[in-house]
């Protein structure tokens, strides 16, 4: 393949294709690590399952997004190893394969694979976007870190979520503080980038269209104030409304990432 991606003109769909990627990935990630940190097996199993799920469905809509399953089903069977869609196609149909084995078995090896394939997962869809032909996303080099960082704030919320009065909470609140920290620092690197880049495109996200839903939407709700009651609630269960704020800024990052250009 040579030259940029043009990509089509994206909707709803794909902003909740990428907000479950994001979510399953980023459980299953950070239940990987406590459970070589600690032991947890059944918290690896609980995050394998909605790896699972969020991943089944998040193609669900990927598909509906398409408007033709068949189209769908070309990609896979087809052999362009140099397509960026081809591979993350493939990155994806394997992380799910994966992380339904490391359900089912306690196979180190299987685990780890599953940790591989999700982190590329997490953050492929990010490359995809960096090799397109749109300025804001071409531009930098940020977004595919950015993804992966936001998958673990979203996972590790989704299994404190699922999880309340577990023995993990405090490493659970370590992940959350940890790629908390690292979102809101790539953001802030993101969006200088951008400026430089896409001049046009990171105005409309941060002081246009969008400055509502980036603002309060990603920067206050879904990252600093959930940091904020992290550093409260250290050792305890963290508070619902934290967690909810983490997944509501995770999709509203993911929706005026695709939208602003649009």
């Amino acid at each position: 393949m040579s030259g940029p991606i043009i990509l089509g003109h994206w909707n709803f769909w794909i902003v909740l294709y990428l907000w479950l990627v994001g979510i399953g990935t980023g459980a299953f990630l950070t239940a990987y690590y406590i459970d070589r940190k600690a032991g947890a097996r059944d918290m690896l199993v609980k995050a394998s399952w909605i790896g699972v799920v969020t991943l089944v469905v998040g193609m669900l809509f990927l598909l509906v997004d398409l408007g033709r399953p068949l189209r769908f089903w070309h990609i896979l069977v087809s052999f362009m190893p140099l397509s960026p869609m081809w591979i993350g196609t493939w990155i994806i149909a394997i992380t799910t394969v994966s992380i339904f084995l490391a359900a089912l078995t306690k196979s180190k090896g299987v685990a780890l694979l599953a940790a591989i394939t999700a982190a590329l997962a997490a953050s492929y869809v990010g490359v995809l976007l960096t090799v397109s032909a749109i300025p804001l996303w071409s531009g930098t080099l940020m977004l595919p870190w950015l993804f992966l960082a936001s998958a673990f704030t979203t996972g590790a919320a989704t299994l404190s979520l699922l999880s309340k009065g577990n023995k993990y909470n405090s490493i659970l609140g370590e992940v959350g503080k940890t790629y908390g920290f690292l979102e809101l620092i790539i953001l802030a690197l993101f969006v200088i980038w951008g400026f430089v880049s896409a001049p046009t495109a990171t105005a409309n996200m941060v002081i246009g269209k969008y400055i509502g839903a980036f603002w309060i939407g990603v920067l206050i709700l879904g990252i600093i104030a959930p940091l904020y009651l992290n550093f409260k609630t250290v050792n305890k269960i963290k508070p619902i409304p934290a967690i909810l704020m983490i997944m509501v800024g995770g999709f509203v990052l993911r929706y005026i990432i695709v939208f602003a250009v649009q």
